[in-house]
């Protein structure tokens, strides 16, 4: 598809592109009607032919047709999934990295090996004896000490690890120019002279490390050990047989036989023997030293009490594209970002954002917890914020930010609830509306963008950025927040139901009538899934494989999941079309056999709620339970007579609600 539309022409004109590649797959005689269809006749109006072909496309979708309708339900099934993925769609911002991480190839190695990388060495054991070294003699004997040297090679520097190179800036505090900056001139160890690595370090090393990666089982890593002992083996054999024909692989193949296999992934090992998959551990960093910050940023801590924080910085205007000479000039990022991490990685990655960021930028951090919900309402007046505690809210974190605006978060707790989240949507609407505030887009403003002419000539770089001053930090939970979100949770229910008679996310019925025996299970499950859902909408492969994790622990066989899964699934809106049969059999399978993925995360309730589930489901369904008798349909007696128009009222009746109209808890209208 790539290749087409390049040949096309998708450098110039996108559009255009896909309408030669729509065109391309057209019969010739098609081509000359599409072709004929597009040419204007003389003065003819081009906006007016445009209008024109789009009634035409609009009475052509719209015309009472089984073509007409299923377009239909195509174009809205598209528009709803384009929504989600829009309202879900991660924060695109550049993310700034204050630590060091492992390069691809390293946790790749990490992960199908089970050996610790040379780069995992250097940056938690060199990392630190960098940065506590105060001469190139105690940098060089305390790295000794450890089987790590460090050299010269060219103008910058390499670490030597098991027989492998690895630059000095995959710890960034040892490249040479850092240390040269810090210690003065490079000097070469005791041991060597200090110049270019000699040719036989490899970049593979010949002996496999003797150290197990963090992420693997001890167990497995012997396993995986002793497959690669006698893989080596096998080849050291194989090559020594005939070896003046190891230069014609292909040859040799035919003469001797095919050369034997490599040896098996830590992960296909973790199969085979039923062990936990080999996961990519964190990299080790050093704590963060305090910072001019630490003090502020403890109270914003105190106030909201989540586990992780996320800063955005966004700048509030656009710089120019060239210099004054017509120099081109690469425009910054528009928005830089510290991904969530506690706050003492805030702390630490604090200065690496600003540097970034630029001073044109304002900051916001937003809280992410599990046990508490956070709102956050900004750029409230004072008078604002003096009617919200009147009406009952107690805030937990006020801010001013010294232009006249205050920043207000409110929590509560977390009771894990059906439709909870959307609870917590509609709540923080209902405040935002009531108070007359503007949307939040990246969370708290703690920082307002530096104006024009405050800061002194020639400070700019250097001039401390001014946060917002707390006014209260107190970290209480609001009581009339939780009621309100409780009110809401009330009207979802409602609206959607609970439990087994759930209507949440209930797909459409099997085109043959015969829907599966346990069908109903697949729907509450689902239901309940989504209701319980956190963050971004699931996709619906995600909630698949939830759902069978869940019946695999009720006591369903893998072959009945697989086939639930594979008859139900497909009344699921989703983009795209599948084999249904397999991927109802990699559902089951990856819930029986991969028991540590993080995706089991996202399920929010416990097993035993997932065996009341479906216990409830099968009372549902007992035969024995007696159903409503109907009642008679009386027979139609021909038309009704209307009343003359002087004796009809119309457009009289009306709901009346005792407590308003739209209130949740009364009759009104919804």
């Amino acid at each position: 598809m790539r290749r087409n539309l390049r040949q096309a022409g998708a450098g110039n004109d996108k559009a255009r592109a896909v309408r030669r590649l729509a065109e391309a797959r057209l019969s010739h005689a098609a081509r000359v009607r599409a072709a004929a269809a597009r040419q204007l006749d003389p003065g003819a109006d081009p906006d007016v032919v445009r209008a024109e072909r789009v009634i035409e496309r609009l009475r052509a979708v719209s015309a009472p047709t089984p073509e007409a309708a299923r377009a239909r339900l195509v174009a809205a099934v598209s528009a709803r999934q384009a929504h989600r993925a829009t309202a879900s769609a991660p924060l695109l911002a550049r993310s700034v990295e204050p630590s060091d991480v492992l390069p691809a190839g390293a946790a790749r190695a990490e992960v199908y090996r089970g050996e610790e990388s040379a780069a995992r060495r250097v940056i938690e054991i060199a990392g630190p004896i960098v940065t506590r070294s105060r001469s190139w003699a105690d940098l060089h004997r305390n790295l000794a000490e450890h089987g790590i040297a460090y050299a010269a090679q060219g103008s910058g520097a390499v670490f030597i690890v098991d027989g492998i190179v690895l630059k000095a800036s995959t710890c960034r505090a040892a490249s040479r120019a850092r240390l040269e900056a810090r210690l003065g001139s490079f000097q070469p160890g005791p041991g060597g002279d200090g110049s270019t690595p000699p040719q036989g370090h490899r970049r593979a090393p010949a002996v496999p490390s003797p150290r197990a990666a963090p992420g693997i089982d001890p167990a497995l890593f012997a396993v995986a050990r002793q497959a690669q002992t006698a893989a080596d083996a096998a080849r050291e054999t194989y090559d020594a047989t005939y070896p003046e024909l190891n230069i014609a692989p292909l040859l040799k193949a035919a003469v001797v036989g095919p050369a034997p296999r490599a040896a098996p992934s830590a992960r296909t090992l973790a199969r085979r023997i039923g062990k936990p998959l080999p996961r990519l551990a964190p990299v080790r960093q050093p704590e963060a030293s305090g910072s001019n910050l630490s003090g502020l940023l403890a109270f914003y801590d105190a106030g909201m009490q989540a586990e992780c924080y996320r800063v955005v910085a966004e700048r509030t205007r656009s710089p120019a594209s060239s210099d004054q000479d017509g120099r081109h000039r690469p425009v910054p990022d528009r928005l830089v970002q510290l991904t969530p991490r506690p706050m003492v990685g805030i702390a630490a990655g604090r200065s690496a954002l600003e540097q970034a960021a630029g001073r044109d930028s304002a900051i916001y951090l937003m809280p992410f917890s599990d046990e508490r919900h956070h709102v956050v309402l900004s750029g409230l007046q004072i008078e604002d914020v003096v009617r919200l505690q009147a009406a009952g809210f107690a805030p937990a974190l006020v801010l001013d930010r010294r232009d006249g605006r205050h920043e207000v978060v409110l929590t509560a707790p977390n009771r894990n609830r059906p439709y909870e989240q959307a609870a917590l949507a509609e709540a923080r609407e209902h405040l935002r509306l009531s108070l007359g505030l503007g949307r939040t887009g990246f969370g708290l403003r703690i920082d307002a963008a530096e104006r024009p002419g405050t800061a002194l000539p020639g400070t700019e770089r250097h001039a401390p950025r001014i946060y917002a001053r707390i006014v209260t930090a107190t970290g209480a939970t609001c009581e009339r927040l939780g009621r309100l979100i409780l009110r809401f949770v009330a009207v979802f229910a409602r609206r959607f139901g609970l439990g087994p008679g759930s209507c949440l996310g209930r797909g459409a019925d099997p085109d043959d009538d015969t829907p599966h025996a346990d069908a109903p299970l697949y729907w509450a499950h689902r239901a309940d899934l989504l209701a319980r859902w956190q963050g971004r909408w699931p996709d619906p492969s995600r909630v698949d494989a939830l759902i069978a994790r869940r019946l695999r622990s009720t006591g369903h066989s893998e072959a009945a999941v697989a086939a639930l899964v594979t008859a139900c699934a497909p009344g699921v809106p989703r983009i795209g079309r599948r084999a249904w049969t397999g991927y109802g059999r990699r559902a089951a399978a990856h819930a029986f056999r991969d028991e540590a993925d993080s995706c089991w995360a996202f399920d929010r309730a416990t097993p035993a709620m997932w065996a009341e589930l479906e216990q409830a489901v099968k009372a549902r369904a007992r035969p024995d339970k007696p159903k409503p008798t109907p009642s008679p349909v009386p027979p139609f007696v021909g038309p009704v007579p209307l009343p003359p128009r002087s004796e009809a009222r119309l457009g009289t009746t009306r709901r009346r609600s005792r407590n308003g109209r739209g209130d949740p808890e009364g009759p009104g209208e919804r």
